[in-house]
């Protein structure tokens, strides 16, 4: 077999499987372990690289962001690393591919990026910028899916991003008793757990998260102090441009009127320049800060939340093992009391 039928069996092999390992370094690690030296035995080859698959990038939304279309590329195999294709999604199936990416996974434990909520349930109608915020969003989590070594790697990210993808008729869709087990599910998970974790590394992350949460929320407040700031600007930049435009000199036939006239229609323009960079600079700046604020607090959310759920399943364990210990000591208890029965009841005949 030469290498080109190798890279091709490589390549098929890493679209079957969630968890695609290379051929060549596994062929490679066996014969180190087994015709090394016990040094090289006692060190493993690594495993195949757990670098990102896809590069996902957005390039365009309709106005209410519930189609977008993105471009892909592959970028483990060299050969094909320059070549794209386009796809378009809507939420709907965003929502599918999320349920999906949860339910593949067989081992627990992990933090899921954290897909954003439709735009509609979150933003107000006079919320301009909005759809821009929202695509960005959507872009970023796409992005996170691809980047996670074990998400990035797995079929359902590689259906979803193919060509060919069609999502199946019912799983885009939920019926009611799904929505109502969903929310009281969710309503039923343990908010927030007093007691300690028994394991220091857990509880130093849920102090570490909690803390990182009340930063956030410290940045967010700096950042909209900051925003008020440039709104002030940009409204005594508009008052500025207005009184020169008002204390313009009426009268041209004089040289000094007519210097004035041009000095001030250059300051009022380089007024309405600087208004204009501000107002840009300001809505670029907000987009970007809370499409990346917005997404990681969720990210935070989604772990205390893990986290809560392992300390509160560890309370319920001890709980259980403490019961056990009375239910075991209550049953001794019990066949102590048998056993003397007949003893009391054959000394009793004997009398």
């Amino acid at each position: 077999m030469d290498k080109s039928d190798m890279k091709n069996d490589d390549n098929m092999s890493r679209e079957q499987s969630c968890f695609a390992l290379d051929e060549g370094s596994a062929t490679e690690s066996e014969q180190t372990c087994t015709s090394g030296s016990s040094s090289s035995a006692s060190s493993p080859m690594p495993m195949e690289d757990l670098g990102p698959v896809f590069d996902v990038k957005g390039i365009r939304a309709t106005a209410d962001s519930l189609v977008l279309t993105f471009r892909i590329s592959r970028i483990d195999d060299p050969e094909i690393r320059d070549s794209w294709w386009e796809v378009t999604r809507t939420y709907e199936e965003f929502e599918a591919f999320n349920r999906l990416l949860v339910d593949c996974q067989k081992f627990g434990g992990m933090i899921y990026p954290p897909l954003p909520p439709p735009m509609a349930s979150k933003y107000e109608d006079s919320f301009a910028e909005a759809p821009i915020i929202h695509r960005k969003q959507i872009e970023r989590y796409l992005q996170m899916v691809a980047l996670h070594p074990t998400l990035g790697r797995s079929q359902a990210l590689a259906d979803f991003l193919s060509p060919n993808y069609v999502i199946a008729e019912k799983a885009g869709r939920k019926g009611l008793f799904a929505k109502l087990a969903e929310s009281f599910a969710g309503s039923s998970q343990p908010a927030k757990v007093p007691l300690r974790d028994i394991e220091e590394f857990f509880q130093n992350e849920r102090d570490w998260s909690a803390n990182y949460s009340i930063h956030l929320k410290t940045t967010l407040n700096a950042v909209l102090t900051v925003i008020h700031s440039e709104k002030k600007i940009i409204g005594q930049l508009k008052h500025l441009c207005t009184a020169l435009s008002m204390n313009a000199p009426s009268s041209y036939q004089q040289e000094t009127s007519r210097i004035h006239h041009q000095l001030h229609s250059k300051m009022a323009d380089s007024f309405l320049s600087i208004q204009d960079l501000t107002e840009d600079g300001l809505q670029r700046g907000l987009c970007d800060f809370y499409c990346i604020w917005d997404l990681y607090l969720q990210y935070l959310a989604n772990e205390q939340l893990m986290l809560n759920r392992r300390t509160a399943l560890l309370i319920n364990y001890e709980n259980a093992n403490r019961n056990w210990d009375k239910a075991k000591a209550h049953k001794r208890d019990e066949e102590k009391k048998r056993k003397n029965i007949p003893r009391t009841t054959l000394r009793a005949e004997e009398k």
